[in-house]
């Protein structure tokens, strides 16, 4: 099992940020913050490893954008 939580972010641009995680094409959203470019988010998001090994190559990929630009 991969754990990994998404903290907060700071001094963001975007006004309305979530953010999503990416593990082996698996993709896991946070909740939208309203109006604040300093989210606290506290999420903790999990992916099972199916008995597979962690390598140097595995990669966690974390973007954050803003909930109104979507559509």
């Amino acid at each position: 099992m991969l754990r990994c939580v998404l903290q907060r972010a700071n001094n963001l641009r975007r006004s309305d940020p979530l953010a999503s995680v990416t593990f082996r094409g698996s993709k896991k959203k946070t909740k939208v913050i309203k109006n604040n470019p300093n989210p606290v988010w506290n999420e903790g998001f999990e992916w099972d490893l199916k008995g597979i090994p962690l390598d140097s190559g595995a990669e966690i990929h974390c973007v954050i954008k803003d909930h109104e630009k979507m559509g």
